[in-house]
């Protein structure tokens, strides 16, 4: 093959590969993004059922337009090409066992305001039964929290949610069950969460003050994102699969599809996850002994316990659940529910609710690194517990897991790599390889956050490599917004006191 023309080829039209698409069109470079499903979206994709939207995957609340979704967008002079709703309810911790026997959660509501964070505390002492002494501990850890600055997160880096818990509350049993929703947002037990990053997301969510999820679901983002791109030159192609990436002397020659058509490029990015490119579309072969070796030790996002419910009517509280479930002497697991129609109503028929929600898989609130993980039956008794009458009112429930239990349509995030100690910060997999022109974008490289906002960032990070690496000059960084400065200031004003206040 001659000289493989400027053309970039994105494999994947999830969030980071739309992105990533929308940006290099931006920028200039012609782009063929290329979906192996009928549909776009990837792990952010949606399927119809009895007159709801469902997304395929449960996705944890972002920061909408002020945060990295936001940030394509405006990259590209579009930032209100999608509409990010607010619910009216703000998000609550449930906690249905922390007790056992307990049938019903105990509920406490999160408040949307980083100066108030640390007084959620106090509430969340009463829900994980903390003795006063520990409870002091938890009103600290997240007065910490709140003042830290970025060298602090990254100093956190290679801790565990759990092993940080525990520096203000000894108790094992106490600091698992806290470390669980602290690992929560990077849907990993608090056992192998990396604190660091947990933090990291949780300080960007709080920043941004109530949560916020697309107009028209999660598969909105993809899907506007490939539109915006097509409408600067792109072409995205669905229903074609790459069998390969072709290269020749550690450089990018282009990729070909199943049908065998070639498609030279010099820039291919691939979202298809680190493994499954290394040593799948690639080869082993073309990457140096250290770099394979890396990549095979990298432990991926485990696929997600998830439910999927229609409801006849609206019963959540809440734009959002997240909490502990268990009970009856078991011990407890992380689940996240999130209710896509208290953010937009025409995500179901008139009058009706939907609910997606996960279980942390081989999360076990205390158990052993890698033990039992909840099955989708223990996932939908802590929804009954923390939604009364959920299964009585139920229209359909689609469940799947990582056990093969039977569902209906459903994403997995088993391309990602897991934002466990030692796969964060820098020691998170770079998104650009040792082979010239190959690059990787979504939950698999760069990035910091959680979910769509991981992609998302992620995308932006291997586009500005791209260009970098094409010496394009990228200009001077935007200066930080007022009101972002003055959220760092004040939180970590109110922190510090806070902290000084509880301390021992």
């Amino acid at each position: 093959m001659d000289e493989a023309p400027l053309r970039a080829v994105v494999i994947g039209s999830g969030v980071g590969g739309a992105a990533a698409a929308l940006l290099l069109a931006h920028a200039g470079i012609p782009t063929l993004l290329v979906e192996k499903e009928r549909r776009l979206g990837g792990s952010s994709a949606a399927y119809e059922r009895d007159g709801f939207r469902v997304d395929t995957v449960t996705h944890m609340l972002g920061c909408g337009e002020q945060g990295p979704l936001g940030d394509v967008l405006r990259r590209v002079g579009q930032g209100d090409a999608i509409t990010f709703q607010q619910s009216d309810e703000p998000a609550a911790l449930c906690f249905t066992g922390a007790r056992a026997g307990a049938a019903r959660a105990r509920r406490v509501v999160l408040q949307a305001d980083l100066l108030r964070l640390a007084g959620t505390a106090l509430d969340l002492a009463r829900g994980l039964d903390l003795t006063p002494l520990e409870a002091a501990g938890a009103a600290r850890l997240f007065a910490h929290a709140a003042a830290m600055r970025d060298v602090d997160l990254a100093a956190c880096d290679d801790v565990t949610a759990e092993a940080y818990v525990a520096r203000f509350i000894p108790r094992a049993a106490a600091a698992a069950r806290l470390g669980g929703l602290l690992g929560l947002p990077l849907l990993l037990p608090g056992a192998e969460a990396s604190a660091g990053e947990a933090l990291f997301s949780l300080r960007r969510l709080a920043r941004a003050g109530r949560q916020r999820y697309p107009e028209g679901g999660a598969s909105r983002i993809p899907e506007v994102f490939c539109r915006l791109a097509r409408e600067l030159g792109a072409a995205v192609w669905t229903g074609a699969t790459v069998r390969r990436v072709l290269v020749r002397d550690r450089r990018v020659q282009g990729v070909e599809l199943e049908d065998g058509t070639a498609l030279p490029a010099r820039i291919v990015v691939s979202a298809a996850g680190l493994l499954r490119t290394v040593s799948g579309l690639v080869g082993e072969p073309h990457f140096p002994d250290a770099y394979v070796a890396r990549v095979r030790a990298i432990a991926p996002q485990p696929r997600l316990v998830e439910v999927k419910i229609g409801l006849r009517k609206r019963l959540v509280p809440a734009g959002a659940l997240a909490g502990l479930a268990g009970g009856a002497g078991a011990p407890a697991f992380p689940f996240y529910c999130l209710a896509p129609t208290r953010f937009d109503p025409s995500l179901a028929p008139p009058g009706h609710e939907l609910l997606c929600a996960c279980a942390v898989p081989g999360g076990s609130g205390g158990a052993s690194r890698g033990g039992p993980g909840a099955t989708v039956d223990e996932l939908l008794r802590a929804l009954s517990a923390a939604v009364p009458g959920v299964l009585s009112q139920a229209i359909f429930v689609d469940g799947s897991s990582a056990d093969g239990e039977a569902g209906a349509p459903g994403g997995e995030l088993a391309s990602g790599t897991a934002q466990t100690p030692g796969q964060v910060g820098r020691a998170r997999p770079a998104v650009y390889t040792p082979v010239r022109g190959l690059y990787l974008a979504g939950r698999a490289a760069g990035g910091r956050g959680a979910g769509m906002d991981l992609a998302a960032s992620s995308a932006m990070e291997c586009v500005d490599r791209i260009l970098l690496d094409l010496g394009r000059d990228l200009g001077a960084p935007a200066p930080p917004a007022l009101i972002d400065i003055a959220g760092d200031l004040l939180g970590r004003a109110a922190g510090s006191t806070a902290s000084w206040l509880t301390r021992r």
